[in-house]
């Protein structure tokens, strides 16, 4: 197949054939379009994993990334928790997840061109935007929902929905900050529209972890300004809607009743955990078996379908072991981000300062992704959401194109994984 260079605006330059364009556009197309549909979005995950299977037979490309080990350990840990809970087959079944793990493998191989990681950063902006604008339609079109109907945008759920705008919300920070707010001076109506929808879903851990990865972002870059924040997220919270401030102060009453469900949700799985340290009960059976350790009838079954933590949630499903492993594997991603963003911001062999640029905004906004999942998981357990999911390990991803040993057409950083 003859190989040709795009010399056109709209798709990196370093692109170089058809199979490597149309793998590139799969994958972009499953990230964005996750903020609309899972469905979409896993099935152009399969072209793209299908491009990068045909792409690895014509080139070579090493795939020693350290992370692998503590995932491989993590899932291993999962099936054997699985296997030893009271329902095998049906804990077995939360391995199809697995499949979603493979964009740490194909995400390094596929945008390792310059220009790529950006592209795709632009088209999750374009799709968050759109999104954004239907969550605030729906809330136009009644805006006297309660906490059991909230806004969605295309997601089935108000938590998903809120999640995907969260990692939305502080990609677009660390992207305008990472290539200069005065020259992306359109990302503020952006931010403005996802800020709004984002409000507007009442959900005060994304709300949260928000607050966390953008806190971050400007300890990474402009440290000083934190004396600006404290004072700047006061006068955003006066200048809020009473909706909103209603459930700050909702989230700091023990009495009120959703504040009561997530500690009720909290003792029960300490009592789960303390019960099965080892295995937990099994992925997919924590609904069930925790209503075995809930302290009183209350609250309704639905309340107990998962934890509304992450750290917990985890624990219940495959034990001590399993939270260690998992713990293991995101310190592994975050440690990954800053080893990129630390010697990107000391190499100055960078042939161009744009290059530069997309290093430092991709291992800035990983750890800014990170701490914003890992802050909302507190209170709910995003990590089992598969769209959010899928977003945070393609945010998270980024940066290991950049640790590649041999970046084709662009710069690379010289790290040992």
């Amino acid at each position: 197949m003859a190989e040709f260079r795009y010399t056109t605006r709209y798709l990196p330059a370093s692109l170089q054939n058809r199979w490597e364009t149309a793998t590139f556009l799969a994958l972009a197309g499953s990230i964005s379009l996750v903020l609309v549909s899972i469905a979409v979005s896993q099935i152009l995950l399969a072209a793209a994993i299908a491009g990068s299977i045909y792409l690895l037979k014509q080139q070579k490309y090493p795939l020693g990334i350290r992370v692998f080990v503590p995932l491989l350990a993590y899932m291993i840990w999962t099936l054997i928790a699985a296997a030893a809970s009271s329902d095998p087959a049906r804990g077995i079944l939360t391995s199809k997840k697995f499949y979603l793990y493979l964009l740490l493998a194909i995400v390094p191989f596929v945008l390792r061109g310059a220009g790529r990681i950006v592209w795709t950063y632009r088209a999750i902006f374009a799709v968050a935007i759109i999104s954004s604008v239907a969550g605030i339609v729906q809330f136009a079109a009644n805006p006297e929902r309660d906490l059991l109907h909230r806004i969605s945008g295309f997601m089935g759920h108000w938590m998903t929905y809120s999640g995907l705008l969260m990692l939305a919300l502080v990609l677009l920070a660390s992207y305008a900050i990472g290539y200069g707010l005065r020259r992306q001076l359109w990302a503020f109506p952006a931010a403005g529209l996802i800020i709004a929808a984002l409000l507007l879903s009442q959900t005060r851990n994304a709300w949260l972890g928000a607050l966390a990865g953008i806190c971050l972002l400007v300890i990474i870059w402009r440290p000083k300004a934190l004396i600006l924040l404290i004072p700047g997220v006061m006068v955003f919270y006066f200048l809020s809607p009473g909706m909103v401030k209603q459930r700050i102060q909702t989230g700091m009453n023990p009495a009120d009743p959703n504040t009561r469900n997530r500690i009720e949700l909290f003792e029960t799985s300490v009592r789960l955990i303390q019960d099965n340290p080892w295995f937990g009960v099994g992925p997919r059976l924590v609904s069930e078996e925790a209503l075995r350790y809930r302290g009183n009838n209350d609250f309704p079954d639905v309340l107990y379908i998962h934890m509304h933590n992450n750290f917990l949630q985890i624990a219940a499903e495959s034990g001590i072991p399993g939270l260690i492993l998992w713990l293991w594997f995101m310190g592994q991603l975050a440690w990954d981000a800053l080893l990129c963003y630390r010697r990107t911001a000391a190499q100055s062999g960078f042939r161009n300062e744009a290059a530069r640029r997309e290093a430092l905004t991709a291992s800035s906004a990983a750890l800014a992704s990170w701490a914003a999942l890992i802050s909302a998981g507190m209170f709910e357990y995003n990590f089992g959401d598969s769209e959010v999911l899928t977003l945070f390990l393609f945010i998270t991803g980024a940066p290991y194109a950049l640790l590649t040993p041999s970046r084709q057409h662009s710069e690379s950083l010289t790290v040992p994984m």
